[in-house]
């Protein structure tokens, strides 16, 4: 009989491996987020998507990681299956470290602007809580802006090669996607501190956020500018005020005040430097600043302006720039698309593995039948010539 094909055997392997697992395949999603963690418990579907099944929020707000880490373990050992989780997806704020042969992997870096927070590790009590005793733990971690872009950029219908997820609050976050990868390079993207060219006639001094630590001291910047952080700030110096407003106060700004016209004109500022960098192909905004009404247009318009005729743009802008097709669940879903992404690139690792192991060990077995074979003949060759003798 001829050798049987390496490519049916390998098929043959994953259909063996897909109907093996009659049972759910169950998944961990953590979106760690400054004010809130969000955790999802999900099962995969056979068709590639994913049913989530329990959900928390677990206030994050305060300056005690620990305790939120231990809730959030706690949520996950209370609804883990008998044999642990398949997957782990963390998506959390940054810095953070994404490099898996390092120590730094899913520790908050010592740059973080909160304090609380550097130098704890977030992933290590998540994996302890999601292993089980019959199976290894697939595990993903990135930032809190590159997973949504993941899973934005799996939505799109037009095949894209690049897409840029930013968020807007607190601080601004950019993640990107490019050639069906998130960018980490040096460390992840920080476009949030990119400097931007001011309206004109523009005295802010910038967001007391980053006159220690941040590039180019906070000044005339993205996040300077375009935060919730920072629009605060900005009411608060054009009333004279000192004592610190809160942010609450930008919910009865009207739509038309000249603080999301600025806001505005540091997002627009960002979409030219991606597009001019990275000519990227798509462009999704989320968070909590961009529900106010009208920004996103205002977005779109001082794009074009501040692109000036140099790329060519589309006529309708919302094919370039648009918002989150999941609104304020985009990081958990990023999350959960690190899980299922987890569980299949360590099927894939298995499925690479028996394809290596394969060849060896059939022509080891095949091999051995050979001598085996040989030696039964040269036994009985020998014992017919001493009979004939």
């Amino acid at each position: 009989r001829s050798l049987p094909s390496l490519n049916l055997v390998t098929v043959d392997i994953y259909i063996q491996i897909n109907m093996s697992s009659s049972q759910a395949i169950t998944v961990a999603a953590v979106e760690g987020g400054g004010t809130t963690f969000c955790i999802a418990v999900a099962q995969l579907t056979e068709d590639g998507g994913t049913n989530i099944v329990h959900r928390i929020s677990i206030d994050s707000s305060h300056e005690d990681p620990q305790r939120t880490l231990w809730e959030c373990s706690t949520f996950l050992k209370g609804n883990k299956p008998p044999g642990g989780y398949a997957a782990l997806g963390l998506a959390t704020f940054g810095p953070v470290g994404l490099d898996p042969e390092k120590e730094t992997y899913g520790c908050i870096l010592a740059s973080s602007p909160k304090k609380a927070w550097r130098g704890v590790n977030v992933l290590e009590p998540l994996v302890e809580a999601c292993q089980g005793p019959d199976c290894s733990l697939a595990v993903r971690v990135e930032t809190d802006v590159n997973a949504p872009a993941w899973a934005e950029y799996e939505l799109q219908d037009q095949r894209i090669s690049s897409l840029a997820y930013v968020t807007v609050g607190t601080g601004v976050g950019v993640g990107m996607v490019v050639n069906d990868m998130p960018v980490h390079g040096r460390m992840h993207p920080e476009g949030g501190h990119c400097p931007v060219q001011p309206l004109e006639g523009d005295s802010f001094p910038g967001y007391s956020w980053g006159h220690d630590h941040s590039p180019f001291g906070g000044k005339h910047t993205v996040e300077g500018i375009a935060s919730s952080v920072a629009l605060m700030e900005r009411l608060q110096h054009r009333k004279g005020q000192k004592n610190t407003l809160s942010r609450h106060v930008l919910a009865d700004l009207d739509d038309n005040d000249e603080i999301w016209d600025h806001a505005a004109n540091a997002l627009a500022n960002l979409c030219v430097t991606l597009i001019l960098t990275t000519s990227i192909e798509k462009i999704i905004f989320g968070g909590g600043v961009l529900s106010r009404n009208g920004l996103l247009e205002k977005v779109r318009k001082q794009t074009v302006k501040l692109m000036n005729g140099y790329v060519e743009l589309p006529e309708d802008m919302s094919e370039l720039i648009d918002l989150s097709s999941w609104g304020d669940d985009a990081g958990l879903m990023g999350a959960v698309v690190l899980a299922r992404k987890a569980y299949e690139e360590s099927k894939d690792d298995e499925l690479l593995n028996d394809e290596r192991t394969f060849p060896s060990d059939y022509f080891r077995g095949m091999l051995t039948g050979v001598l085996v074979s040989v030696g039964i003949m040269a036994v009985m060759g020998r014992r017919q010539g001493m009979l004939r003798s």
